[in-house]
């Protein structure tokens, strides 16, 4: 019998695939989307450099649409300081981190780059690799 804590795994492993192929990837392109009248998710585009060769193309795309994502440095005293997407560019997706807030019942997902910087990504996360 599967203990919760592998079914856990495969959860996010399933929910979060596209982000496992990017993982160790440099970014090599961002870009954010204007929100649409209608909606009120933000959108942005990541670029990944394809070194593993997983896919013919040379290069993987993401697109991730959430209520609110925050784009960021950690700092040496621990402070979060706001950046500019732009500043992601050049560094390698180390890590993601995703889990359920069961007080304001929303996804919490953390993509860790290299140098301290990071996405801080909630609400309703919906991750699409670009074809």
């Amino acid at each position: 019998m599967m203990d919760d804590l592998e079914l856990g795994e495969e959860w996010l492993e399933d929910t979060w695939k596209e982000l496992e192929k990017g993982r160790g990837e440099i970014l090599i392109e961002t870009k954010k989307k204007r929100p649409k009248k209608t909606s009120n998710l933000q959108e942005i585009i990541l670029v990944f450099e394809d070194t593993d060769n997983l896919d013919l193309e040379e290069t993987y795309s993401l697109s991730i649409k959430a209520n609110n994502i925050k784009i960021g440095k950690t700092e040496k005293n621990g402070k979060f300081k706001s950046i500019g997407l732009g500043k992601l560019k050049g560094n390698k997706f180390l890590e993601y981190l995703a889990w359920q807030d069961d007080i304001l019942m929303e996804t919490q997902l953390t993509m860790a780059f290299e140098n301290g910087y990071s996405l801080e990504i909630s609400g309703s996360v919906n991750i699409n690799e670009l074809k």
